[in-house]
């Protein structure tokens, strides 16, 4: 196999799988339902989260509940910083 060839197949490899690698709770607890869900989605421009998004009803308990903690950090953090001012 050429170097360029393994280069190829490597890339088409690692990259997917790199994409639905988001570190966090999310990710051990929505994985499973991302490939059930959203496995034929191709990842990229939030593709995988507009997926999971239309499927929300058929999430597993764990993914909705991690997803509303993520929200709910994102929320306080929001509330934490404070409104900025531009001036």
């Amino acid at each position: 196999m050429s170097s360029r060839h393994f280069l190829l197949v490597a890339i088409g490899v690692f990259v997917p799988a790199l994409a639905l690698a988001e570190p966090g709770p999310m990710h051990g607890a929505c994985m499973n339902d991302v490939k059930t869900l959203c496995g034929s989605i191709e990842p990229g421009r939030d593709r995988i989260r507009e997926c999971m998004k239309e499927h929300r009803a058929e999430l597993s308990t764990g993914c909705k509940e991690a997803i509303d903690a993520r929200r709910l950090e994102h929320h306080r953090r929001q509330i934490s910083d404070g409104p900025k001012n531009d001036e």
